[in-house]
């Protein structure tokens, strides 16, 4: 089937090694190796996109295709010749996608990218320095794009992380019940109930226009960055799938839920569950070196919050998913969706105990980078 894809698309060589990747958990992923002509090996990234979650690829990959169009003009505009982008390989008659029909008559997508060699990445990290340098990454890739034009971008998936929508849907859904899971999960809905208020701050204050649209990545975990073997530095951001209009805050508060968490999200000991408060120093400080001096003080104003909001965010997605009978979210288990749920719920309940220091080290560390750019445009000057 891969090899039949691979057919499709502009691709030169010998296929020589096929493998499957385990990572993520919404598309399925292939790495391809092709044998050139002067025996030299180029490796490519073949995805199936899940249309039950994307339904509109072609939408999808007009966004990719213009950010990275963007940030490469961007990086050559500053003479950035250490960090890549993302490149996608066209089919054979020009496309970013080509599409097979299955046997039970739908269409499946699939795109290609070329493969970013001399690159790692990490699941999850307890080094400060991999930490720092993603958040850097995510606020290198905000700082690039801080002047593309909004109206070229497509929502793909609606109400992402319009966190009071997802709100709303929770309880509408528990209404329904429609695998009969309600009844299971009654300490959990309470949890939630109970902070409905904090749900809708991001969004009124992006309705209200105290805060900016941006564009956001909207998937800011540690793997999402391929980091350079060789010095250690971010090299690229990847899985550009959910770039939409959005606030910084939706990117810096995932980033820090799922950076600086002690776990991953699958961690049945609620025990072990909080956040690492010198890896959340070290992706601030990477995130506002790169962002300090282009945020308004409203956004800085929320970034703590940013952090529970956003966890608060996926464990009612993880919840919903399992009241809804798994749709979204691959699982390995009947209760996979519940117990991640849980951990975010327990990450929530770490992160409240901690936000008034958080709050305190975001705005030393936003006035020093700011005030550090300010002394170097000067010098510039």
């Amino acid at each position: 089937m891969i090899e039949q894809i691979l057919e499709k698309f502009n691709i030169e060589g010998e296929l020589i090694d096929l493998k499957k990747k385990n990572s993520g958990i919404i598309n399925k992923t292939y790495v391809a190796t092709f044998k050139q002509k002067d025996g030299s090996e180029k490796k490519y990234l073949i995805q199936k996109i899940n249309t039950k979650v994307f339904t509109e690829p072609y939408k999808l990959m007009k966004n990719i295709e213009g950010v990275t169009t963007y940030l490469k003009k961007q990086m050559i505009k500053v003479g950035d010749t250490t960090h890549r982008v993302l490149e996608v390989v066209k089919t054979k008659d020009g496309k970013s996608l080509c599409y097979i029909t299955n046997d039970s008559d739908t269409r499946e997508y699939y795109r290609i990218y070329e493969y970013i060699d001399d690159s790692i990445s990490y699941d999850q990290s307890v080094n400060k320095d991999i930490v720092f340098n993603t958040g850097k990454a995510f606020g290198n890739f905000q700082k690039l794009l801080r002047g593309y034009p909004m109206n070229k971008l497509e929502e793909t998936i609606k109400d992402f992380h319009n966190t009071p929508e997802r709100y709303k849907k929770l309880m509408d859904d528990i209404k329904f019940d429609s695998e009969g899971r309600v009844i299971e999960v009654a300490k959990e809905i309470v949890f939630i109930l109970m902070r409905e208020d904090v749900c809708s701050l991001i969004m009124d204050d992006l309705k209200e226009g105290e805060i900016p649209l941006r564009v956001t990545h909207n998937d800011t975990k540690v793997n999402n960055v391929m980091m350079n073997k060789d010095t250690g530095d971010f090299l690229a951001v990847i899985d550009l799938d959910t770039v939409m209009p959005g606030s910084m805050l939706f990117d810096y508060g995932d980033g820090i839920r799922s950076t600086a968490s002690t776990v991953s999200e699958d961690e049945k000991n609620l025990k072990k569950v909080s956040i690492d408060l010198d890896l959340f120093k070290a992706y601030t400080n990477g995130y506002l070196s790169e962002m300090a001096p282009y945020l308004k003080y409203e956004e800085v104003s929320l970034m703590a919050e940013s952090i529970r909001i956003i966890t608060l965010e996926l464990a009612i997605r993880f919840l919903n998913d399992y009241i809804n009978g798994d749709t979204y979210f691959k699982i390995d288990y009947d209760t996979h969706n519940l117990d991640r749920a849980r951990n975010q719920i327990a990450l929530v309940k770490d992160i409240e105990k901690k936000l008034d220091y958080m709050n305190n080290y975001i705005l030393q560390s936003y006035e020093k980078y700011r005030k550090s750019n300010e002394i170097k445009k000067r010098i510039l000057i």
